[in-house]
């Protein structure tokens, strides 16, 4: 009896360090710098001179942390800890691939190393050591954040500049997508849902990050990547129409390195070639809408018709999910008729209000 039942508790012991054994987790689950990890799970005062996390020497050796927070913060640990080793012995039993995830995501969802590497760390540049989007908690944590405020922007943006439904119908969003341009361009930042960028901001190809935060494997799924501008002056019929301004496919990406840019893909992989924003003199505001989609197979490449181009006809005979889109503007500055001239384009034209 005796030894049955120190056996067990042993087990039960071994059971309950999941969040402290190394031994078999990977290490962006933990926090890598040791003094800021002694300070986190011991409390300020396990490292001498106060919270290593305050800047100014001063504030650190003046801050005091509440009335035995420490303790209490020792006892929740220790009861999250056992909770989270049930629920990975309930997903060790988990047939199905999405619910196993699901409980591994709650598990560590309380593990203060993991909230700490994410609240304190880039999200968007994430460095696969701290934030790896591998792991299924740090997806859960990515996806609740992109919800609270970037996910409602973009919608906000795609519907009140009409990108829905002028390009696509509708968008139930699944991914995040960011784009930023060349830093040779003169801006070297993730562009904000509906931005005014210059026409030499925009001259070259644009970097599309795609995040994902669904379970897919990412040695199989394929994507494409298309940029349209819905706002072509269509003179002959007083209206305006879509044009293609460049289009990917067959494109593969994981959940870490996920950066669509020159260096990622081929020839093979370029359904039609990047053509920048060049807007005419008097022409109201052009939107330039990005769209990513999943393939449910590889496509074919061939001549596409860049003129009068139906983003949902092409969706739609492929099979494809629209998960994401991204949207910028662009209007008649100064620096058109330099772009132009770097893509050997003609002269463009100046409208007036009066037809001439």
């Amino acid at each position: 009896m005796f030894r049955r039942g120190f056996h067990s508790s042993v087990k039960a012991a071994e059971r309950t360090r999941v969040w402290s054994d190394f031994s078999n987790r990977s290490k962006s689950l933990g926090i890598n710098n040791v003094l800021v990890k002694k300070n986190v799970l011991e409390g300020s005062s396990a490292v001498k001179g106060g919270p290593v996390t305050i800047g100014r020497k001063s504030n650190r050796l003046k801050y005091n942390s509440p009335e035995h927070i420490d303790e209490a913060f020792a006892v929740s640990y220790k009861y999250l800890e056992d909770h989270a080793s049930k629920l990975y012995e309930k997903a060790k039993g988990q047939e199905n691939e999405l619910e196993r995830e699901k409980l591994i995501a709650k598990a560590e969802s309380g593990n203060p190393e993991v909230l700490y590497n994410f609240q304190y760390h880039e999200k968007i540049e994430n460095d696969p050591r701290i934030i790896d989007y591998t792991q299924p908690v740090y997806r859960h944590l990515g996806r609740k954040h992109w919800e609270s405020y970037s996910q409602m922007l973009l919608m906000q943006r795609l519907e009140s500049l009409q990108v829905i439904p002028d390009t696509m119908p509708t968008l139930v969003p699944k991914a995040e997508v960011n784009i930023r341009f060349p830093y040779s361009t003169g801006v070297n930042k993730w562009v904000e849902p509906g931005e005014f960028l210059s026409s030499n901001v925009t001259s070259l190809p644009p970097a599309v990050k795609i995040q994902e935060y669904d379970l897919v494997d990412p040695s199989k799924q394929l994507y494409s990547v298309l940029i349209v501008n819905p706002d072509e002056p269509d003179v002959e019929n007083d209206t305006f129409k879509t044009t293609l301004a460049f289009g990917l496919v067959n494109i593969k990406i994981d959940y870490n390195d996920n950066v669509v840019d020159p260096r990622r893909y081929t020839d093979e992989n370029v359904l039609a070639e990047y053509v920048p924003p060049v807007p005419e003199k008097n022409v109201p505001a052009q939107r330039y809408s990005v769209w990513v989609f999943r393939q449910t197979e590889p496509i074919a490449k061939g001549d596409v018709v860049r003129d009068n181009f139906n983003i949902r006809d092409f969706a739609s005979k492929d099979n494809m999910e629209a998960i994401g889109a991204h949207v910028w503007r662009s209007e008649w500055d100064l620096n058109v008729s330099k772009v132009r001239e770097m893509y050997n384009m003609p002269t463009g034209r100046v409208f007036s209000r009066v037809r001439r």
